[in-house]
């Protein structure tokens, strides 16, 4: 247990260390020092609190609700207007898809399958005795 323990932690040191996850954790950082950046996240973060505010409302009001999804959509859009931000979302989706690729590979090297139960892969495992054929 102890050597699995070790290994997880070299694991997640070397994740730390990647460019993919370096790159992505100084965006983060330049976005929050961006006044514009800031300003644009902040705001959005803003109108969805307010959307979900009124969604939670014992009362809700439809009115209420559609003017502040508007709101949220035209945040959203300023949002994904500024540089930064796109960046830093291409950076957040490169590290999800180095995260999936290292869960990938656990879960064939434990499995002997590349995909989950729910993940709609083949289940193929590479050992062709008992196949009833590629999809």
């Amino acid at each position: 247990m102890r050597n699995v323990m070790m290994k997880a932690q070299e694991l997640a040191e070397a994740i730390l260390e990647s460019e993919t996850y370096r790159k992505m954790k100084q965006q983060e950082n330049d976005v929050k020092r961006d006044p514009d950046a800031a300003k644009a996240l902040g705001d959005m973060i803003e109108k969805r609190n307010r959307v979900e505010t009124v969604l939670s409302s014992a009362n809700m009001n439809p009115e209420e609700l559609a003017e502040a999804s508007r709101e949220m959509e035209e945040a959203e859009n300023r949002m994904n207007e500024n540089e930064m931000i796109r960046t830093l979302k291409d950076y957040r989706k490169d590290f999800q898809t180095m995260m999936d690729n290292v869960n990938r590979i656990l879960r064939l090297v434990i499995t002997g399958e590349t995909e989950d139960e729910n993940g709609g892969g083949s289940g193929c495992s590479g050992n062709c005795s008992g196949c009833s054929g590629c999809r």
